[in-house]
């Protein structure tokens, strides 16, 4: 099956965005300071993180994935993208799903409010399966963090329009208010919540569709062979079916075997990044620099 995953809107489109916020705000808690005091934090840069994170999510699980309204995990350099555009991706893509990342507002953008929750819309009129769909990932998006459940709402949105999409179902998820202080620094500007959400949602497709979730396991601290435990195996095989990109990589089984088909991704990550050009290293270790390089993401 293929997911369709939208971060709505663009980078530099008018009027996605927090009120000026009232401290400063650390998203990632690094100790690096991502928006200061009276800045506004951006949509797309919430959506991105999300939508990002999601896709990753499903690559683990099997899933086959469409970005749309974004190419990689860095959000500064996306456009707002027309509608039609987004729609004619998904349906060239022959998806047979698709997922909208959004963070909702209220009232004028100006200042904050007491609007809160988390809300997935559907189409009002070509809806198909979406309120099935809907339901299930909001099962789980409930589950974690607390928040106002705003429930299931209908209205004629492009992303949510099946028969526009040529998809089964179609939702736009309101992860959070940008308008709402609280939800704004511990939710939209807060990278533990995007993987939280990103998670609780690959949950939600998962069960409606049938397919078994696969739990993301701890960053490794020892280098990865043949000899490493399966749970750590099979890390470096997730790890790579997310970031491997291209027609001619074929994922990886998650068997927690370092057989020859693991090696050899391994030593392709390596050439895509510009690694072990003297052909020293077979590929049958992975150590800390492409531990470390698959932990933060660093796609080929």
């Amino acid at each position: 099956m293929k997911i369709a995953v939208d971060a709505g809107h663009g980078y530099d489109t008018p009027g996605k965005r927090t009120p000026p916020l009232k401290k400063d705000l650390d998203m990632n808690k690094d100790g690096i300071i991502d928006i200061k005091k009276g800045e506004s934090l951006r949509e797309h840069v919430a959506a991105v993180g999300v939508a990002y994170l999601l896709i990753q999510e499903l690559k683990r699980c099997g899933f086959d994935t469409l970005m749309v309204g974004f190419n990689d995990n860095n959000p500064k350099d996306d456009k707002d993208i027309p509608l039609a555009t987004r729609q004619r991706s998904v349906v060239n893509a022959k998806c047979d799903y698709s997922v909208c990342i959004h963070f909702n507002a209220f009232g004028d953008g100006t200042s904050f409010n007491s609007a809160e929750g988390v809300e997935i819309y559907i189409h009002d009129k070509y809806a198909k399966a979406s309120n099935k769909f809907a339901k299930a990932i909001l099962k789980y998006l409930i589950k974690g963090t607390k928040q106002k459940n705003r429930g299931i709402s209908k209205q004629s949105l492009a992303m949510c329009n099946c028969n526009s999409l040529n998809v089964k179902a179609a939702i736009l998820v309101e992860l959070a208010f940008m308008t709402n202080e609280r939800e704004a620094t511990t939710m939209v500007g807060n990278a533990v919540f995007w993987k939280e959400a990103a998670q609780e949602i690959c949950m939600g497709i998962c069960s409606y569709t049938g397919v078994k979730y696969v739990k993301e396991f701890t960053i490794p601290t020892k280098t990865i062979n043949k000899k490493a435990s399966k749970e750590n195996i099979i890390w470096l095989q997730q790890k790579l079916n997310a970031l491997m990109t291209g027609e001619s990589f074929i994922p990886l089984k998650t068997d927690g075997v370092y057989g020859s088909r693991t090696r050899i991704a391994v030593l392709i990550y390596w050439e895509k990044l510009g690694w072990n050009q003297n052909g020293k290293n077979n590929g049958w270790n992975a150590g800390k620099g492409t531990i470390d390089a698959l932990a933060k993401g660093r796609k080929v």
